[in-house]
Formats: C-alpha cells, structure tokens, sequence
C-alpha cells in the first residue's frame, strides 16, 4: 500500500509544479531586464496587426513560440503596454522572418516612437533582399 500512496504523491507533485511554470517561458516578465534583450516580433491577420515580445537568446525562436497564445499581442493598444513593461535601457530587436511581416511604416514610426519614449533601444532587421 506504502508504494501506491508514494506513486500518487509523486504524480501529484509532478502536476502541481508543471501547473505552476509558465506555458512559454520566453515571454517576458514586467520590469525584468534580460540580459540578451528583447525581440518583438509582428504579423497581420485579417487586417490587424499582432506582435510578440520574447526574450532575447542565441537561438532563433519557431513560429509556435512566436505566436503561443500567451505571447500574442493585439494591436497597438496592447504592444505599448508590453513595451512600457520593459525596463530602460533594454535592447529590443524587431524582425519579421517569413511567414512574418512588418506593418506600414506608419506603425512602425508610432513603436520607434514608444521605445525611445520609454528609453528602449530599437534595432531593426529588415531584409536587405
């Protein structure tokens, strides 16, 4: 009887902590520096802008990461909240890989604007193909 409660305690155990960790642990935390910056990412989908902010790593993200759920950010509204999130000083790199975009360069202006006003650096990727 001793080994069964044991198991079950276990298989508790390991569903209490996996409940407790974060469903992408690359999306960032309001007000934690990273050490490798920050990268924001966007896409249109029937006709709105989304974006992501993950943190910066030596790897490139997938699609999946990009746009987890809990990474995906609608529209301008909420993008201006992640990115006043971000403490100053902080890098943040913006590409845009296939199947990716980068919106108008309207928009782009108006998140240039936002970082500088919250004290980000913004480095922007854009293919030079």
């Amino acid at each position: 009887m001793k080994p069964i409660r044991w198991l079950i305690s276990l298989i508790l155990l390991t569903l209490f902590l996996n409940a407790c960790q974060k469903a992408n642990p690359l999306v960032i935390e309001p007000g934690v520096e990273s050490m490798k910056g920050y990268e924001l990412y966007s896409w249109e989908k029937n006709d709105e802008w989304y974006f992501s902010i993950l943190i910066g790593t030596n790897r490139e993200k997938t699609l999946e990461e990009i746009q987890s759920p809990d990474a995906v950010l609608k529209g301008m509204d909420e993008l201006e909240a992640a990115l006043e999130s971000i403490p100053a000083r902080q890098y943040v790199t913006w590409s845009a890989p296939e199947p990716l975009a980068f919106p108008s360069e309207n928009l782009i202006q108006q998140v240039q604007k936002i970082c500088k006003e919250q004290g980000l650096e913004l480095g922007i990727a854009r293919d030079t193909n």
